[in-house]
């Protein structure tokens, strides 16, 4: 489809002036004729020397899973199987929900020849998205017209959590000698009872086994071994105060990011991990499962929740997921804590999982409340963002303080460094036999 260039703009705005002309004098109509059917005959030229819209081609190359806040790479290549060179434009019909660094590529095109196209996207929010057509447009031989070429490339991708991660991750653990292999036994601390021996020199001795001693009559020590098959419950608040924006994402998104990475740490220790999300009430609930499969039905499962403008009953909410596990589990809840009603409910929710299970809160440190909070130099305006930050500060100290006096485990931190110091956390727990 022809499309009028600058260069032809131009060429018929110079013509008006022939006919504003017709003023002064009438000959001038005659002139402004004449350059008119100029114009066409150029345009008729330019037509016959152009090459056609089938000498032109383009085809896109874009994974079909997407990590959200991530640099996603999207190629596109451009065929030209044409005798001339061409200048070229192009423009992807990307979903424009997300973020494109490149907008539209100019560029020359060499006679048979393809040119290869990259940009990212950087998605903000999960869910199904629909690609479109791709839209190729060349100039005309003499510059007068645009031919646009539209090459059907039409395809739908989904926006997943932080997959990018999630695959670091995973390379990680499979070569970390910290994790070793999945079942070997570690004997000397633990839980669960290994054997007996006798007792050397060095061996603590609160391990001695009265019983057995007096038996053999010398010293006897009992063996433990780290347990290694455990009950992980990865819980996500998905309430009012998990929707506003944190340094890029929700903090929803942001605490989903690292559930999913403490999920894949817990099913690659071969730990039993269950995931749910709550608001109101529970969302979601996947009962624990083992095998590193198990993290792909989660994805899947959690791609499209968003968080929602309620309230979240904490207790009735981790009362139920709770009821649900027969074992003893880590209950990690990632949520946030933002007004001293919630912060109450969420202390008694945590409060009822002990002493069956080991809670373990979570929280998102927003480092922009913390700068306010500690700016000295502020004017009158400010100071009342201060007193406010300053104060949500100490609201947050007191509330971990009462779930850590409560036998709670808590991590408080930003959310770029959230997934890493989770799943530290996480194998410390596990280091220390503290399930």
């Amino acid at each position: 489809m022809p499309i009028a260039s600058r260069r032809l703009y131009v060429l018929l705005a110079s013509g008006l002036v022939f006919f504003l002309a017709t003023y002064v004098h009438p000959v001038f109509a005659r002139i402004g004729m004449a350059y008119d059917f100029l114009i066409l005959g150029l345009l008729a030229l330019d037509f016959a020397l152009t090459p056609r819209p089938n000498c032109l081609s383009a085809q896109r190359a874009v994974s079909d899973r997407l990590s959200i806040g991530r640099l996603n790479p999207v190629e596109i290549e451009v065929y030209n199987q044409g005798l001339r060179n061409l200048n070229v434009r192009v423009r992807d019909d990307f979903p424009r929900q997300l973020e494109s660094d490149v907008l539209e590529f100019v560029f020359e095109l060499a006679q048979k020849s393809r040119a290869t196209l990259k940009y990212v996207l950087t998605p903000r929010s999960r869910g199904l998205y629909t690609f479109g057509k791709i839209n190729v447009r060349y100039l005309s031989r003499l510059g007068l017209f645009w031919v646009q070429v539209s090459s059907p490339a039409q395809r739908q991708v989904k926006v997943y959590s932080d997959l990018m991660a999630l695959q670091e991750l995973s390379v990680r653990l499979s070569h970390s000698s910290e994790l070793g292999d999945m079942r070997l036994r570690k004997r000397g601390h633990g839980t669960d009872f290994a054997s007996l021996r006798e007792y050397v020199s060095g061996d603590d001795t609160r391990g001695i086994d009265w019983k057995a001693t007096a038996r053999r009559e010398r010293p006897v020590v009992r063996v433990y071994e780290v347990e290694r098959e455990q009950t992980l419950m990865v819980l996500v608040d998905a309430g009012r105060m998990m929707v506003s924006d944190l340094e890029g994402l929700s903090r929803f998104d942001h605490a989903l990011n690292a559930a999913l990475s403490l999920t894949l740490t817990g099913l690659y220790r071969n730990d039993q991990v269950g995931f749910g999300i709550f608001a109101d009430k529970a969302l979601l609930y996947m009962p624990p499962r083992r095998g590193k499969a198990y993290l792909t039905r989660i994805l899947e499962a959690v791609c499209d929740t968003r968080p929602r403008m309620v309230e979240p009953d904490y207790v009735g909410a981790l009362s139920y997921f709770a009821s649900a596990q027969k074992s003893r589990s880590l209950m990690v809840v990632l949520t946030d804590l933002t007004d001293p009603t919630g912060s109450q409910t969420l202390l008694t929710g945590l409060a009822s999982l002990s002493p069956r299970h080991l809670p373990f809160c979570v929280t998102l440190r927003d480092r922009q409340i913390e700068q306010v909070a500690a700016n000295q130099h502020l004017i009158i305006e400010d100071i009342y963002k201060r007193s406010v930050a300053t104060d949500l500060l100490a609201q947050r100290e007191l509330a971990f303080s009462h779930l850590t006096r409560r036998g709670c485990l808590v991590l408080d931190c930003p959310p770029q460094e959230l997934s890493e110091k989770l799943v530290d956390k996480y194998l410390e727990i596990k280091a220390r036999g503290r399930l």
